[in-house]
């Protein structure tokens, strides 16, 4: 089986590390919020950041593990094709605005960071400290999203 490897030792995310994070996950609440109960004349700018933060974040997040894959010996080809296609899909999705409705597309989101969340949550081999780091960006995003989404759905 070359597909087995040795368990990562288990690390927790570093002072430095979680403030990155929570300064780069701070435009979803933000947005969300300006978005939600902002003036309306930035309810349109704000759902546009929304939706970009997210291509941006969950592109983001297909190349990490890309980039995780990479450094393997032997690379396995559909890990990296999945990693890839996030990145796609991402884009896809924020293509449709304007072709389907806000909430279609701020669910399609949320949809795209939950199977992303799973698969990165399946793949053995990563640093102990990713599935943690991951699971705040996914809850960072689909909080926000979700908030958006009841306020697009009664708009």
């Amino acid at each position: 089986m070359d597909d087995v490897r040795p368990a990562s030792r288990a690390e927790s995310p570093s002072v430095a590390l979680w403030a990155i994070a929570l300064l780069a996950l701070s435009p979803f609440p933000i947005t969300s919020l300006l978005y939600s109960y902002g003036p309306p004349q930035l309810a349109g700018a704000s759902l546009t950041s929304l939706l970009a933060w997210s291509t941006a974040v969950l592109s983001f997040l297909g190349g990490v593990r890309w980039g995780l894959e990479t450094r393997e010996p032997k690379p396995r080809w559909m890990r990296q094709a999945f990693s890839a296609l996030c990145a796609v899909a991402a884009w896809v999705i924020l293509l449709a605005r304007g072709s389907a409705s806000d909430a279609w597309v701020i669910g399609g989101f949320m949809a795209a960071f939950l199977v992303q969340w799973l698969f990165d949550h399946q793949t053995p081999d990563t640093p102990s400290r990713y599935p943690v780091l991951s699971t705040a960006v996914t809850a960072a995003a689909c909080v926000s999203l979700a908030l958006a989404l009841e306020k697009a759905m009664s708009a």
